[in-house]
């Protein structure tokens, strides 16, 4: 059996592990989602990466990339590098489950709040040739007629961004598939990704994650030999690596390092580093 990975020095704002650093950080989190959207987004609540919702001990769970609220939204960004099986009925049990999550014992329906479940596909999902393929609830008797239910299914394929005519969009959907950063949010984006790469604790627990995988694959917990991450089996950082963190961005922070670098240095939020 072979298992490979990329190296720290090769990854890209794709890649899975390098996805979750950058977009633990609220104001990308935030501009990606405006970006995609073409909608305000208020302040973004802490984003929560690799979520797991399992309201029911017997119900299947789900894990999230990118799960992110403010007031009046929720969203759910997934990065998508090879299709999934069962794309469409994914995205419906994703959603439903977010309701759940969503909506707490007592409150009612009208309190759920607009939601989003998006999909970031680096190949095209449905051989259409659009950049941009939205979903909603709609009567099939009057197709000008829509179930305002508020939810939302977006599928993003950035091999066709140079048909994507909104400027900003259309910068972001190319970086993802050309890697040329060619608007400032993207060069902001692109100069986070390689700070990350040279940051020490980056590329510790990168490297660290990796071989847990091998030693996974090896005892046999994990079938197959597809290359990367298992989601599945990622929980994120160690509690001994998670306090080694705190105690490096606490170093950085006495010396004056700014909290986004930080906290891509580090993978802590902007929020943690704050109240060290």
């Amino acid at each position: 059996m072979s298992y490979t990975f990329k190296s720290v020095d090769e990854l890209t704002f794709t890649d899975d592990f390098m996805f979750g650093t950058i977009m633990k950080n609220p104001e990308i989190c935030k501009g990606v989602i405006e970006r995609l959207l073409h909608i305000e987004v208020g302040k973004v609540e802490y984003p929560s990466l690799q979520k797991t919702i399992a309201p029911f001990y017997e119900s299947k769970g789900i894990r999230l990339d990118v799960y992110a609220a403010d007031d009046e939204h929720i969203f759910d960004i997934e990065m998508q590098t090879s299709m999934p099986p069962a794309l469409a009925k994914r995205t419906r049990y994703y959603q439903s489950l977010m309701d759940v999550d969503n909506l707490l014992a007592g409150h009612g329906y009208d309190e759920l709040k607009e939601s989003y479940v998006m999909f970031i596909c680096l190949s095209d999902p449905f051989k259409q040739g659009q950049p941009v393929y939205t979903f909603r609830n709609v009567c099939a008797e009057n197709n000008g007629l829509f179930l305002d239910d508020k939810s939302y299914k977006v599928f993003y394929n950035t091999s066709a961004y140079n048909r994507e005519e909104n400027t900003e969009l259309h910068a972001f959907l190319e970086y993802l598939c050309k890697k040329r950063a060619t608007s400032s949010f993207t060069k902001n984006i692109d100069k986070l990704v390689e700070t990350a790469k040279l940051n020490e604790q980056f590329r510790s627990t990168y490297m660290s994650l990796n071989i847990r995988e091998y030693d996974l694959r090896r005892e046999g917990h994990i079938e197959g030999e597809a290359v990367g991450f298992d989601k599945g089996r990622r929980n994120g950082l160690a509690e001994g690596a998670r306090q080694k963190a705190l105690e490096t961005a606490a170093a950085f922070k006495k010396l004056g390092v700014e909290l986004d670098t930080i906290a891509v240095g580090t993978g802590l939020t902007r929020e943690e580093i704050a109240q060290l």
